[in-house]
């Protein structure tokens, strides 16, 4: 995979989201579903509680995922 310069960053988002998807398309699928939650209008960079509430998101649904692989029902 090769970011280019001149593409914009949506364009290289979509490199990378395909290619972490032929890595790990579960992980990927976590990474790309809460990357929103670190989109805040109006601020240069996410605060504290945005990135706060996007790592409890992908911490759950990576929690989820374990668990339905080991068949856990708790």
């Amino acid at each position: 995979m090769e970011f280019k310069l001149d593409n914009s960053f949506d364009d290289n988002l979509a490199l990378f989201k395909a290619e972490a998807e032929k890595i790990d398309p579960e992980c990927a699928k976590i990474l790309f579903d809460n990357l929103h939650l670190l989109d805040v209008a109006g601020e240069a960079a996410p605060g504290r509680a945005a990135i706060g509430e996007f790592h409890e998101a992908v911490l759950n649904a990576l929690d989820a995922l374990q668990k339905a692989a080991t068949g856990d029902k708790s």
